[in-house]
């Protein structure tokens, strides 16, 4: 769902692709894809996705993702082109948003729905990717001193005012479910420095940064390319792994349960592409509660900044704290399975 209004309109869309890319619009279609407003746009040259990012994205942020896209395409890796401009440029600027246009690549995306034979799949081509991106030249995020600067006393304030607004309204129907996951949540603080830790030894690569069912372009069978590179960046392998199969269908939306044997099929096929060390295993749970735990997206929205879409927030919320609990209670034994398929 996009996550501000579209600046245009068909007239202009169609002034764009005309006087920046020399491509003729025959019609357009909205597409319900991401945060950003995307369109596949039919053009007398050919078919196209164009992209109108949110207010907040730069043009260097678009040309990195472009020449990110463009090193891969160099190594035979299945992403979507960028259409440079008539100046040789990767996107432009219209009315404040960011512009770009890319191949248009024909196939289904998914959700959080993946078919498990695409979603063990999706784990060979995030190998693949790993070992291509590796020393591509990425800003290192999520590492030890990233972890080390939250402070435990800020994130309990933050869950507090939370609750103080929740107690604002306690004839809301979500009341207790929302009193219970904040305060969960808090509880997790005293796990939190000795999670911290692991940031020190883990594999850091650089990735997708948002590898997930929604970025993957599928036919029946197979994936046909990975797109949106927007988040890309240099962070440790094993939380893109853990969160890429949690998000993109290894727990679905209905509250099916973890399954840590499934997991380990997923690390083992990854671990064909890239390889992976005895610490990355015994840290990919820690390192994916600890980023989880002091999250309050979909808590805020839904109490404090009352988002349009805030049902849908908090039905998010509710859904990663219930694997955030379900995690932490299978952390130990899900470290001792990868350990022992090492």
């Amino acid at each position: 769902m996009a996550l501000e209004k579209s600046v245009l309109n068909n007239e202009k869309m169609s002034l764009i692709l005309r006087d920046e890319y020399g491509l003729h619009l025959i019609k357009n279609k909205n597409l319900a894809l991401g945060s950003a407003n995307c369109y596949k746009v039919q053009c007398e040259e050919g078919d196209f996705f164009f992209k109108e990012y949110q207010s907040d994205f730069t043009p260097d942020m678009v040309c990195r993702e472009a020449d990110i896209t463009a090193y891969l395409i160099s190594k035979d890796f299945p992403v979507a082109e960028f259409v440079k401009t008539k100046d040789g440029n990767s996107c432009i600027v219209y009315e404040g948003h960011v512009i770009s246009v890319q191949n248009f690549i024909e196939g289904k995306s998914y959700l959080n729905d993946l078919p498990h034979s695409i979603l063990i799949q999706s784990a060979k081509y995030l190998g693949k990717l790993h070992m291509l991106l590796k020393d591509y030249p990425m800003e290192k995020t999520m590492d030890y001193n990233w972890a080390k600067g939250f402070s435990n006393e800020a994130i309990s304030q933050k869950f507090n005012r939370l609750l103080s607004s929740l107690d604002e309204n306690k004839t809301d129907p979500n009341y207790e479910r929302i009193r219970d996951d904040l305060i969960f949540k808090k509880k997790l603080l005293e796990s939190i420095d000795a999670w911290k830790e692991y940031f020190k030894e883990v594999t850091y690569t650089s990735t997708h940064g948002d590898y997930t069912a929604c970025q993957l372009i599928c036919d029946e069978d197979n994936i046909k390319a990975v797109i949106d590179f927007s988040s890309a960046g240099c962070i440790p392998a094993v939380w893109e792994i853990m969160r890429s199969y949690i998000q993109s269908g290894g727990v679905s939306r209905d509250g099916s349960d973890f399954d840590i044997e499934d997991f380990t099929l997923y690390v083992k096929e990854y671990m064909k592409y890239a390889p992976l060390t005895k610490k990355d295993l015994e840290a990919m749970p820690y390192i994916y509660l600890f980023q989880l735990s002091q999250s309050s997206y979909g808590y805020k929205e839904y109490l404090i900044t009352k988002s349009e879409n805030k049902e849908t927030l908090l039905d998010f919320a509710f859904w990663r704290t219930g694997i955030c609990r379900e995690i932490y209670q299978k952390a130990n034994r899900i470290s001792e399975i990868l350990l022992m398929n090492y």
